[in-house]
C-alpha cells in the first residue's frame, strides 16, 4: 500500500512540474515555471527516498 501512495505522490509531482511548464510558457512567466520545477521535483525527490528505504 505505501508503494501504491508514493507512486502516486511521483505521478502528481511530474503532473505539478509538466503543468507548470505550459502555464508558464502560455503566460511567459519564468518564475511560475522554476517554482513548478523547485516543488515537482521537491516532492519526487521526497517521495523516491522514501521508496528507497523500503
Amino acid at each position: 500500500m505505501r508503494y501504491v501512495l508514493l507512486r502516486s505522490i511521483q505521478f502528481v509531482a511530474m503532473i505539478i512540474l509538466l503543468s507548470g511548464l505550459v502555464w508558464g510558457i502560455r503566460n511567459n512567466n519564468v518564475i511560475l515555471e522554476l517554482n513548478a520545477l523547485f516543488v515537482g521535483s521537491g516532492i519526487f525527490y521526497i517521495a523516491n527516498m522514501l521508496l528507497k528505504k523500503d
